[in-house]
């Protein structure tokens, strides 16, 4: 009988794993609390490593309206002058896939929809339960209690429920409480019609390679990031700010702000970021988090993936594809396995193997680029070698090298023979 897999959470994380776990052979149910009527989220992008495993899949990347990023435009925040020009097109080339911009609802949508599907993946389909979220769970046993009340036993549960996850400590066994870093993000999408119609506006992106434009300045950690998504219809834009005292009490990942909250930052750099700015049809903010590195991935039966599992910021834009990454190795691990006895030390393994990894990509996205900071010399402390110079600015060469060249998959076989696994 093939291995009962309980994934709690339906979001890019959950969909992720339960694909992966679907590859292996495993018969999967996902508990998703929310309806999925209201689906917001700005944009997200899949950086090589990532998209490896989507195209192992099949992922269908015209679906997703993918852009796929040919350049970094990074831009002084005064003058708007080029500090830095960066090529991205042959990131396929030289690490084996593209680097795409997402709407994060197209690619929420086209993941739900290989999980489900009849045709074109192996394995039987997965079944999503939308509305019926899980209150605890039992990861020793097995069991998760459904907020119904019943109670269901799977051989693996997948701990899938996003930063906010209620389980960490089921996992770790102490608290993990989440800290505020001090920095907010505005982000905001912009119909890029409204953009290119503006004699102001359309020379910044017109006629330039789709990718990043990026204004910064170091002194005062500030960065603007502009990339543009869903078929080039849409411009994401998210800013990096100090948080305000007005906003520290605000907790949703969807709290409105107002234009004049971001026009106030941005009065002392190029008016032209404000004139975008101003097109924007409404603006959102969250408080950026950070959770410590957790000790262990796994208990018993149960194992943590995704944003549950690490607070990822998006400095090097490696928190989806973390989580794809993660599903990658469950689907190594699992595959072809049915016996319910191998799982815990599966998963065992799957820690051992990956918390190295998980708790360096943690640190270098919680390090300020072009700075040698706490965060950069702990990540330091655990590399022995290989680590970009902590001068290397986002998405340039050396640090292209050392995330996109990362192979999960290539990490856990290695594993697996050493343990005799294979």
């Amino acid at each position: 009988m093939p291995l009962q897999v309980g994934v709690v959470g339906a979001g890019i994380g959950g969909l992720s794993a339960a694909i992966g776990l679907r590859r292996a052979g495993a018969e999967v149910e996902i508990f998703e609390r929310s309806t999925f009527k209201n689906e917001v989220g700005a944009a997200i992008t899949i950086t090589p490593n990532g998209s490896r495993i989507l195209d192992s899949w099949g992922f269908d990347h015209v679906k997703a309206r993918v852009v796929e990023a040919k350049n970094l435009r990074m831009v002084d925040a005064h003058t708007l002058e080029s500090a830095f020009v960066g090529d991205l097109k042959d990131v396929h080339t030289k690490f084996g896939a593209n680097m795409g911009f997402y709407h994060r609802v197209d690619l929420h949508n086209t993941l739900k929809a290989m999980a489900e599907s009849q045709e074109g993946q192996p394995g039987k389909p997965v079944t999503i339960k939308l509305g019926l979220g899980v209150v605890d769970v039992e990861c020793e046993a097995g069991t998760i209690i459904l907020s119904d009340g019943s109670k269901i036993v799977k051989d693996l549960v997948v701990l899938a429920d996003g930063i906010r996850s209620r389980f960490v400590s089921k996992v770790t066994g102490k608290e993990e409480p989440l800290k505020e870093m001090g920095w907010s993000a505005y982000r905001c999408l912009i119909p890029m019609k409204d953009i290119l119609s503006d004699d102001s506006t359309r020379p910044i992106f017109e006629n330039q390679p789709a990718g990043y434009w990026t204004p910064f300045y170091l002194p005062d950690a500030f960065y603007m990031v502009a990339y543009p998504c869903r078929a080039n219809e849409m411009l994401n834009i998210a800013l990096r700010h100090t948080t305000q005292p007005k906003d520290r009490d605000k907790e949703d990942w969807n709290s409105p702000a107002s234009h004049q909250d971001v026009l106030e930052l941005l009065k002392n750099y190029n008016p032209l970021m404000g004139e975008i700015i101003k097109k924007a049809p409404d603006i959102k903010i969250y408080k950026l988090l950070r959770r410590e590195p957790l000790e262990t991935y796994t208990k018993g039966r149960a194992v943590i993936v995704g944003d549950a599992a690490h607070t990822i910021l998006p400095t090097h834009a490696q928190g989806a594809v973390m989580a794809i990454e993660e599903a990658a190795a469950l689907e190594v691990l699992f595959d072809g396995v049915a016996e319910s006895s191998q799982v815990a030390p599966r998963l065992q393994l799957y820690s051992r193997l990956l918390k190295k990894h998980i708790h360096v990509i943690q640190h270098l996205s919680d390090t300020i680029p072009g700075t040698r900071d706490e965060y950069r010399q702990r990540a330091e402390e655990l590399c022995d070698e290989g680590l970009f110079h902590h001068s290397a600015m986002n998405f340039t060469v050396p640090v292209q090298d050392f995330f996109y060249g990362f192979d999960v998959r290539k990490e856990i076989m290695s594993g697996m023979k050493e343990a005799d696994m294979i």
